[in-house]
């Protein structure tokens, strides 16, 4: 199968003018979908995908962002704060970037509406003081009890600091908070709040909106004092761009800097095959950033490694390519049938390696989040590319160069020739035995002991800023993003506050804080707290009236100026209230906010958040779809976590299955795997060694980590099957430079992963340098030893056939 796609090649390579223009025409078409591409650098974009929309989507689409922009100022002059605030509110209300902008706080709206305002456990606290005040009058006054009078005094002062305080310590819970919701006491430092009508994955349209609300600051009158501070997921977002992309661009440059190294090692003698190298390496990934644009529009935070991850690849191929090249040329042939040769010769074995690398993206697949699935795609595409692409425009550009005057060649070698002898059969195996028994205790320690890092502290970029957290702490203001809730219709508000409410009073939602929907403003969305409100003014009768003392009639006036309202009225909330909950169409009720008492950067608690969320009837059964950080990160880490293992497992066994079609022989097959395998167990064991958690980032390596260690053992046993010749040591000091080469191109981009500031890219750099260097040592170890033995046994079968002569 391999070498018909070889022939193919070679048939194709006799048209290197039909080549070049077809390529260099694919690589300048490239450019208009590579500069549209749309960047989804965040983690909540790879639990995403435009065909089958999440509910990180479906939210999004109906409510925005989900996440805001946070704007802090801080000057002494507390109404020049307020002043500027509102304005500023009241300008990015009315653009339609904006879903809502809030800098007031409820105060009002409490005052005037107290017990819609309070929780219905709260509204049982009061009915519950209420019924014991009236119970103790009722005593104290009937004259059938008058023998029980000091039980009564009893009673009456257990109760007096109830009597007294009837509502206003209910009043001192929420009053405090709420007249602080926003600022400070003082209001030297108020807080706007701006929930952007788009994704905040959408990282330009995230700069427009700071841009924007940047000018429209400009533009008030402000005093000489005024500190203005950005914090929220929107300034998060803006943030992590400017310092992934420029890394990106960095590694890129490092990347770059370093192929072109290792061209300049291999190629210095012929410097034209330096230019004739590059643009193969280039045009591939050009392809399949382009192909990223026509399948799905984007680049996530995965398929954004392909970037550095191909180029590599591709160089592998050229590299073996022009290697093999340069040993036909040496037998003084033409440049034509050198090339022919080469492809032929080399062609099968990289095809192999290649499609290695594809199946092992593609098995990506097999995990159900769409970044992944994306990576997985474009990762098997770009590496049939890069191997078409490579093979062919190089052979090309080759051609092409040498139309009128071939160039010299002479072939680099960091060797010298000199007689290498073979180790003894008993020696031989002597070695591979210790190594077979360390690789296996090293196996069994490393492989049951694998550290899974579910800290997202250590993976993600750090945003925290003492400063504004300082401020923030100052003010009453949550300065967590909630967990949404988008609700079918607004009549579900109070089945949901209902379900949320029982499961909170028998402790089954210890991770939660709080929610708010749009019943607790409404009365006609809450009928069972209306019920408790009738009831709670039918106990205040005036003969009840009359029994209290001045002060605790006050009190009790209090409470019933907080239960006068119409029943008949519909009742809306303030607009700066009911804008909370509704949706871009204008239906009112759509959401519910749901704040968490979880440390968010913690896996394990963001997983228990989840579960008991799950236990809300309407969300374990999609009624009610909900989004946020927490759930985002508790997806990634269960379908990450869940389901790796199974690619990498399946992946393998098809690795096994091309190199049993490419050699047609089972012990050939098995003897080029075994390399592998054993880089695999030092691997595993190097990570338990060091204490090297594995994160969803780095997991991502091992498919890498696999096809370049199958690369290399390819290259060593399809020369040494394919000569026969020499022994095991000579073919390891012919191809020593050319493999070694070759595997460091492989993880050329993990390289400058090692300077991102990016924990999770940073991770990945240094696992893949782990493992880097177990592929290097099992390569270099267990192929001559491997290829010793076959060579004892096949010097012991010619010597019985020379005796038998």
């Amino acid at each position: 199968m391999f070498s018909l796609f070889a022939k193919i090649i070679k048939k194709l390579a006799t048209y290197p003018k039909i080549i070049l223009t077809v390529f260099l025409a694919i690589g300048i078409l490239s450019i208009y979908p590579i500069m549209h591409l749309r960047w989804d650098l965040q983690l909540q974009d790879t639990i995403t995908s435009a065909r089958e929309p999440s509910n990180v989507q479906q939210i999004e689409d109906a409510f925005g962002g989900l996440g805001s922009l946070i704007v802090i100022l801080q000057s002494g002059d507390s109404s020049a704060n307020y002043r500027i605030a509102k304005n500023l509110a009241q300008t990015m209300q009315q653009s339609p970037e904006v879903h809502f902008a809030d800098f007031e706080t409820d105060i009002e709206f409490y005052k005037k509406n107290k017990f819609l305002y309070a929780s219905e456990s709260d509204i049982d606290i009061m009915v519950h003081r209420i019924r014991k005040l009236r119970h103790d009058y009722i005593l104290k006054n009937n004259p059938l009890f008058i023998d029980l009078k000091s039980a009564i005094d009893s009673i009456t002062q257990t109760t007096s600091e109830e009597r007294e305080q009837l509502l206003s310590d209910l009043e001192k819970k929420y009053f405090d908070k709420l007249s602080t919701s926003h600022s400070n006491k003082n209001g030297t430092i108020r807080i706007v709040e701006i929930y952007p009508s788009h994704s905040i994955s959408e990282l330009q349209a995230n700069r427009n909106l700071y841009s924007k609300v940047k000018r429209t600051l400009e533009k008030e009158e402000k005093p000489s004092d005024l500190s203005i501070h950005y914090a929220g997921k929107v300034y998060e977002s803006i943030q992590t761009g400017k310092r992934l992309l420029p890394e990106a661009k960095m590694v890129g440059i490092v990347t770059a800097t370093l192929i072109l190294l290792l061209l300049i090692l291999n190629f210095y003698k012929q410097p034209q095959l330096i230019f004739i190298s590059a643009l193969p390496i280039a045009t591939p990934i050009f392809t399949t950033m382009a192909c990223s644009y026509m399948f799905y529009g984007r680049i996530n935070l995965f398929t954004l490694l392909l970037a550095i991850v191909l180029p590599g690849q591709a160089l592998q191929i050229i590299n073996h390519v022009l290697n093999r090249y340069f040993l036909e040329r040496e037998q003084k042939l033409s440049p034509q049938l050198c090339i022919e040769s080469a492809l032929l010769g080399i062609g099968p074995s990289t095809a192999v390696s290649s499609f290695t690398f594809a199946t092992l993206f593609a098995s990506l697949i097999l995990i159900p989040l769409p970044g992944l699935q994306e990576l997985g795609v474009l990762g098997s595409t770009g590496c049939i590319l890069n191997w078409a692409i490579t093979l062919l425009f190089s052979t090309a550009l080759l051609q092409v160069t040498q139309h009128k005057k071939p160039f010299s060649v002479t072939h680099a070698q960091i060797h010298h020739k000199h007689r290498i002898y073979m180790l003894s059969n008993q020696v031989n195996w002597i070695i591979f035995s210790i190594i077979i028994a360390a690789s296996l205790v090293g196996l069994y320690i490393g492989g049951t002991k694998i550290h899974i890092r579910n800290d997202f502290s250590a993976t993600e970029i750090n945003h925290k800023d003492a400063t504004i957290d300082s401020l923030i702490a100052q003010t009453g203001f949550m300065n967590k993003t909630p967990v949404i809730v988008m609700l079918p219709d607004n009549t579900e508000s109070e089945t949901l506050q209902m379900r949320f409410n029982e499961l909170k009073n028998k402790g089954k939602l210890s991770t939660v804080n709080s929610i708010f929907t749009l019943a607790q403003f409404s009365p006609n969305l809450q009928q069972r707290k209306m019920e408790k409100l009738r009831h709670l003014h039918n106990m205040v009768t005036q003969e009840f009236r009359e029994a209290l003392s001045k002060s605790e009639l006050d009190n009790l006036e209090k409470v019933e100026q907080a239960l006068e309202f119409d029943e008949s009225d519909d009742f809306e909330p303030p607009e700066y209230i009911a804008k909370k909950f509704r949706d871009k169409q204008g239906k009112q009720g759509r959401f519910a906010f749901i704040f968490t008492d979880i440390e968010e950067n913690y896996g394990s608690e963001c997983t228990k958040l989840f579960k008991e969320l799950h236990q809300i009837e309407g969300i374990a059964k999609g009624t009610y779809q909900i989004a946020g950080t927490p759930i985002t990160r508790a997806i990634f880490l269960e379908r990450i976590t869940n389901n790796i293992s199974r690619p990498l497992q399946i992946g393998a066994i098809l690795v096994f299955l091309f190199l049993l079609v490419y050699y047609n022989r089972l012990s050939r097959a098995f003897f080029t795997a075994l390399p592998s395998v054993f880089a695999a167990c030092w691997f595993l064991a190097a990570l338990n060694a060091f204490d090297v958690q594995i994160s969803a980032y780095s997991a991502l390596t091992f498919p890498i980590l696999i096809g370049a260690s199958v690369d290399g053992s390819l290259q060593f046993f399809s020369a040494y099957y394919e000569k026969q010749t020499g022994t095991a040591l000579t073919i390891l000091r012919d191809k020593f430079f050319t493999i070694f080469l070759s595997q460091m191109a492989a993880f050329i981009g993990t390289y400058g992963m090692l300077v991102s500031s990016h924990p999770g890219l940073r991770s990945m750099g240094y696992v893949s340098l782990t493992g880097l260097i177990c592929i290097f040592i099992s390569q270099f170890t267990i192929f001559p030893l491997i290829a010793g033995s076959l060579d004892q046994y096949r010097l012991r079968q010619h010597r019985k056939k020379e005796a038998k002569k």
